[in-house]
């Protein structure tokens, strides 16, 4: 069992690190965007732009992925900060 200072602590450190998560889940959001206009752009087209279209679709579906994934970890991360200043506040 932890005291109460190393549950701080601990809460402290894995909001520094949703909040790094968050920064990753803009980043995946904004690429997500980016190559979702490439691929509008793209699929328009024929030949070099379509093979780019077809590349923007790829890349936009791999980071809304990824942006979700990323989302899902922060929502349990601050579920997990919650059960840690419980736990600080009970002991």
């Amino acid at each position: 069992m932890m005291n109460k200072t190393a549950l701080l602590h601990e809460a402290k450190q894995q909001q520094q690190a949703l909040r790094q998560l968050s920064h990753w889940k803009r980043i995946a959001m904004l690429l997500s965007s980016c190559a979702a206009v490439l691929a509008w752009w793209g699929i328009a087209g024929s030949g070099l732009r379509f093979a780019g279209g077809v590349c923007g679709v790829v890349i936009a579906l791999v980071c809304a992925v990824c942006a979700a994934v990323i989302g899902r970890g922060i929502r349990n991360g601050n579920r997990n900060v919650a059960n840690i200043l419980s736990a600080a506040e009970q002991a």
